[in-house]
């Protein structure tokens, strides 16, 4: 359908799909920061030689991190260089005269290579001294020893961290705006002052929702550049412009997630201590019709409590709660940020009341009573149970249920002239165990019946005439919901969503339930063989962990334990033989059963064995540690 034009320049403002992945994004600026890193580390040794300067001994000392060495300190035997050798780390020397580093000594009383490094006119920066040793001046009286063994540790991790910023800057979901704040609701831009209206891009956005907030940083300090700045938005966005009743309007559905405690489904869950619950998702959606214009907001987020669901080789790791943490401290910091900037709270808790899940629960249900807060309803409906045996017709009974709460909650409208006709006075805060699939199904339950009183209010919609019989709009509006679905699903869990056949259709078919099997066929692998690499991809990203340039080897070098490869070998081996015995039997029936039971048992004990140990073979982050409950 053709795009209308709207008064407030709406074409402007939201950014097309196709253009989801930022075209200003800063990513030639991340691409020479990693080369910067890589030149530091190895493009110093045909360097041209200029004056020599006296010579004086200095002692290496190899420990991170390494201390200085003054000039003329008397030359270690053998514990230096032996040491750097094998943890092939890094020596810092300075002096202000020096000209060469003896390597004297050795655990066979060796002598190695002198390292000479002649000074000039800041031309010089190192010179080599042999293949397992470079000198890197940092400055007049400051030099670097490397060992080559630690240039190709950083060269390697070079290409890592590189590639986790491509991951990132590759997964579809960033927007930006040069007239429009991305990162506000209507209310929230309604109720600010002239002075904040003039304020920069940068300096007036919501900071939960910057994702380039870190990449920005140098640029914040500098106000003049800030116009060159723009906040970066992850998650979703559309727009359509739709005809009712022979009126057109325009219709927005905006999906911001939250770059505080971000990462990946089974390793980041619950709350910090500072209140930010995991995977939390703030989702507008928005009505402007002849300059009138109307937003409903929701939310979503973990159950905001101290809890972990790390993976383990299971389809289902058992939640844990911790059993030392403060709860209160950080359920109350949470809520406390989530009625300053939303106002009252309706709590649907969509999670099964029984099993795994039950101890969430009755967790969640116990902190809300302890608060005794009368800004916060919490109502708990177990989705599964209530909609088993592909009964979905029953949502009607949440619906019901939370309607009287919703017409009080209400929803935000300015009309033509700019006036604030209402507005929304707090949210629904939906959630289940991921904040995907559930959530996702009654959020758009809860939406599509504010848009119907919106529409009936702004004139669109006829007393008594239903959103659900105007064909055409129906499916742009599921169709919508479900792409918002799959967006929040894969930057998350790192699949489509499941479910969304009944977000699409408004039924659950059986083509929907293989497609969520195959979906949860995918998920069970990424989150187990693959998820470290995209948490450590978004810690990096987003600046929770800097790269130290005076640090010859990362976390990401750090081995793996042996069973990772010898108990899978063993496996496959015990197995094959299984195979291999029952395929070409022996003399007697008694010695093919002896073979086969041995080298069966042997592969499930392995097999059994792997299972015990999960942990130890799923990939895990390394570059930030994820906090571990008891």
């Amino acid at each position: 359908m053709q795009y209308k034009q709207a008064s407030w320049n709406q074409r402007s403002i939201l950014p097309r799909r196709h253009s989801s992945r930022c075209s200003a994004f800063p990513r030639n600026a991340l691409h020479q920061s990693a080369a910067a890193s890589s030149w530091r580390s190895s493009s110093h040794s045909n360097l041209p030689h200029r004056r020599h300067v006296s010579r004086a001994l200095a002692r290496t000392l190899i420990c991170p991190p390494p201390p200085p060495v003054k000039a003329g300190s008397p030359v270690g035997r053998g514990k230096g260089w032996d040491e750097a050798g094998r943890c092939g780390r890094r020596a810092r020397v300075t002096g202000s005269a020096v000209a060469e580093v003896a390597a004297r000594g050795g655990a066979g009383g060796e002598t190695r290579k002198e390292v000479v490094v002649q000074d000039g006119d800041g031309g010089l920066r190192a010179a080599e001294a042999s293949r397992k040793m470079f000198l890197l001046q940092l400055s007049q009286d400051q030099f670097l020893v490397y060992w080559a063994q630690s240039i190709w540790w950083q060269l390697q991790d070079n290409k890592t961290f590189l590639a986790m910023l491509n991951h990132v800057l590759n997964v579809d979901g960033f927007y930006f705006s040069t007239t429009y704040d991305l990162t506000h609701t209507l209310q929230r831009l309604s109720n600010t002052s002239p002075e904040f209206q003039e304020m920069s891009l940068l300096e007036r956005a919501d900071q939960r929702f910057v994702w380039n907030g870190h990449l920005l940083r140098e640029l914040s300090a500098q106000p003049e550049v800030h116009r060159f700045a723009l906040p970066v938005l992850h998650g979703f966005i559309t727009m359509h412009s739709c005809s009712i009743n022979g009126k057109y309007f325009d219709w927005i559905l905006i999906s911001r997630r939250s770059c505080f405690r971000a990462g990946v489904r089974y390793y980041v869950r619950g709350i910090d201590s500072e209140g930010h619950a995991a995977n939390f998702v703030e989702t507008e959606q928005i009505v402007h019709y002849n300059g009138s214009k109307a937003s409903f907001v929701q939310t979503r987020g973990s159950i905001p409590v101290f809890w972990s669901q790390r993976p383990n080789l299971k389809y289902k790791p058992l939640p844990q709660i911790s059993k030392a943490a403060n709860h209160m401290d950080g359920f109350q910091r949470h809520f406390d940020s989530q009625v300053i900037i939303y106002g009252k709270q309706v709590i649907i808790n969509l999670i099964n009341q029984k099993g795994s899940e039950k101890p969430l629960e009755q967790t969640f249900a116990t902190m809300v009573s302890s608060l005794g807060s009368g800004m916060m309803r919490y109502i708990a409906f177990d989705f599964h149970k209530e909609c088993k045996n592909m009964r979905w017709d029953r949502l009607s009974i949440l619906l019901d249920q939370v309607a009287e709460m919703q017409d009080e909650l209400s929803y935000f409208l300015v009309d033509s002239a700019g006036q604030v006709v209402a507005n929304q006075e707090g949210v629904f805060r939906s959630n289940c165990m991921d904040c995907l699939d559930r959530t996702n199904v009654i959020q758009s339950l809860l939406a599509r019946r504010s848009l119907q009183a919106q529409l009936q209010r702004l004139g669109v919609l006829h007393v008594g005439q239903k959103l659900e019989e105007q064909d055409e709009f129906e499916k742009i509006y599921k169709n919508a919901w479900a792409d918002n679905a799959n967006a929040c699903a894969k930057q998350y869990a790192g699949t489509g969503a499941l479910k969304t056949d009944f977000t699409r259709t408004g039924k659950r078919t059986h083509l929907g339930l293989i497609m969520d099997g195959w979906n949860s066929m995918i998920r069970y692998y990424k989150n187990n063989f693959s998820d470290g690499f995209r948490q450590d991809s978004i810690d990096l990203f987003l600046g929770n962990y800097s790269v130290d340039e005076l640090e010859s080897h990362s976390p990401l070098s750090v081995p793996r334990d042996w069973k990772f490869l010898a108990l899978p070998i063993i496996m496959v081996v015990a197995f094959s033989m299984c195979i291999i015995c029952l395929l070409m039997a022996g003399d007697t029936w008694t010695e093919t059963l002896a073979y086969v039971l041995f080298w069966g048992v042997a592969s499930i004990g392995t097999f059994f064995i792997i299972l015990y140990n999960g942990k130890d073979f799923v990939d895990a982050p390394r570059l930030v540690q994820k906090e571990k409950i008891d």
